[in-house]
């Protein structure tokens, strides 16, 4: 019994230290969370509550000797990417997926260690080849080669992560499936998709994000200023001369920036928690 109460003393005494360990850590980043939110609606000025840092919304601003346009455009463009983006990469992985999982066909073990294999490569050494291919298709300078660049670097690492969660499901189930009347592809949508939705809410979100903060594909393919995204419109605030930005618009900028993160991560967050550790099967 005293060792038992020793031992549970010892383990409060390790939590407690856990715990004010986390909230030290905390705070540097509360405080910047804090002072991001005071440039954002406060006037550096007068120091009162404001919404003057967002009228980049609603019509062009003028920081020192540069004219930055209205957001809409860059918001709408990067709304389109990453919708497309997320759906084409979802859809596509998921059949890959399956199909690696439940098929039998000759290179099937060949060809998840490939994909792993093609996750090695960092996507900025590829950016040449990606370039001439966009090049011959005559896609290159236009949204919808980034589109298919960004669909094709992001591919073979969610197939390679959705393909372990539909190993993980029992063939059983599948073959109860057949069994009652549904064809494959029947049992595939009406039953094991829905077992894989920790799966699919995983590669969403990391595609969504990926996409949605994508700045290198957009710097590289597009030569011009006619297709903006919001990273590379927020990047104009600090090019002046001086490299003297706006903080209060740009907090501002930033905000609107994170927001569709924020509500998609709460969308999928049940999904999320829904994951259980057979989703990490044969990895």
């Amino acid at each position: 019994m005293k060792k038992s109460a020793a031992g549970t003393l010892h383990d409060r005494r390790r939590e407690r230290n856990a715990i004010l360990i986390m909230i030290l850590v905390s705070i540097p980043i509360l405080f910047i969370y804090l002072a991001f939110f005071r440039n954002a609606f406060l006037d550096s000025a007068t120091g009162e509550l404001t919404l003057g840092n967002f009228r980049f919304l609603t019509g062009e601003i003028r920081l020192s000797q540069y004219t930055v346009p209205p957001m809409g455009p860059a918001f709408r463009n990067s709304v389109v990417f990453t919708v497309v983006v997320t759906l084409c990469e979802v859809i596509i992985s998921c059949m890959a997926g399956y199909a690696l999982a439940r098929l039998d066909f000759r290179g099937k073990k060949v060809i998840p260690f490939s994909l792993l294999a093609l996750r090695l490569f960092p996507g900025m050494l590829l950016l040449i080849g990606v370039l001439y291919v966009l090049m011959t298709l005559k896609l290159v300078n236009s949204l919808q080669g980034v589109i298919l660049a960004a669909i094709a670097l992001r591919l073979p690492g969610s197939t390679f992560i959705i393909r372990n969660f539909f190993s993980a499901v029992p063939a059983d189930i599948e073959n109860s499936a057949l069994v009652d009347g549904c064809n494959r592809l029947t049992a595939f949508f009406q039953v094991v998709i829905h077992m894989v939705k920790p799966g699919i809410a995983s590669i969403s979100l990391f595609s969504f994000m990926s996409a949605w903060s994508n700045y290198l594909l957009f710097n590289t393919l597009i030569f011009n200023s006619k297709t903006p995204v919001l990273a590379t419109y927020i990047r104009v605030l600090s090019r002046n001369d001086q490299m003297i930005a706006d903080y209060g618009v740009f907090a501002a900028m930033a905000l609107i920036y994170m927001l569709p993160v924020l509500i998609f991560f709460f969308i999928s967050q049940k999904q999320l928690m829904q994951g259980n550790i057979g989703g990490g099967k044969g990895i």
